[in-house]
C-alpha cells in the first residue's frame, strides 16, 4: 500500500512504520473489540508487533508498497494500520484496523479507496479483502467499493469470508 513512501486521504496519511510504532499497535490490539475482527481475535503481543513492523518495512523495500501505520492528520496520532499483506495464495489483500474510537467515522471508507488507488496505479489486477463474517460493517463498505464474496469459511475457518475486487481487464 505505502508507495513512496506515504499515502494521504482528506483526513488521513498512512505512512511506514517505524519500530516505536509496535508498543502502540500492542496497545491498539489490546482492545478486545479491535482484536476480535483480526486475527485469531487474540491480541497483539509486542513481540509479534515487532515483527510485523520489520517485515513491513522489508516488504516496502521489496514491492514498494505494504502494511503502514494510519494517522489521524489532525492529531498526528497513530490510530491504526493500513495496506496491503501479500499472501503466498494469491494476489494482495487489503488489510486495515482503526482503534474504537475512530469507528463509524467513514475512514474506512478512506481508507479502502486510497489502498485501491495505489492498487490500480501499479497494475494490480485483483485485489483480496479477509473479513470476520459478524463484521457487518465492513462488509458493507466492501460491498460498496465493488468487492464480492469469493469464499465463505477462508482458510476452514466458518468466522473468515473472502471478498475480492478486479481492478483491470
Amino acid at each position: 500500500m505505502i508507495l513512496d513512501g506515504m499515502v494521504e486521504t482528506p483526513r488521513l496519511t498512512i505512512r511506514p512504520f517505524v519500530l516505536s510504532d509496535a508498543a502502540i499497535l500492542v496497545a491498539v490490539f489490546s482492545d478486545p473489540d479491535v482484536a476480535r475482527h483480526v486475527g485469531d481475535g487474540e491480541p497483539l503481543s509486542l513481540e509479534a508487533a515487532r515483527l510485523w513492523v520489520t517485515g513491513s518495512g522489508e516488504n516496502l523495500k521489496r514491492h514498494g508498497y505494504g502494511t503502514g501505520a494510519v494517522i489521524a492528520r489532525s492529531s498526528g496520532q497513530l490510530i491504526g494500520w493500513a495496506g496491503f499483506a501479500r499472501p503466498r495464495d494469491g494476489p494482495e489483500q487489503i488489510i486495515c484496523g482503526l482503534t474504537v474510537a475512530n469507528w463509524g467515522q467513514g475512514l474506512g471508507n478512506e481508507i479502502v479507496k486510497a489502498l485501491l488507488g495505489v492498487a490500480d496505479g501499479r497494475g494490480i489486477a485483483t485485489v483480496l479483502a479477509t473479513v470476520d463474517r459478524a463484521n457487518a460493517k465492513s462488509i458493507r463498505l466492501l460491498q460498496k467499493l465493488g468487492f464480492r464474496l469469493r469464499e465463505r469459511d477462508h482458510g476452514g475457518d466458518p468466522d473468515v469470508h473472502l471478498y475480492e475486487r478486479a481492478l483491470t481487464d
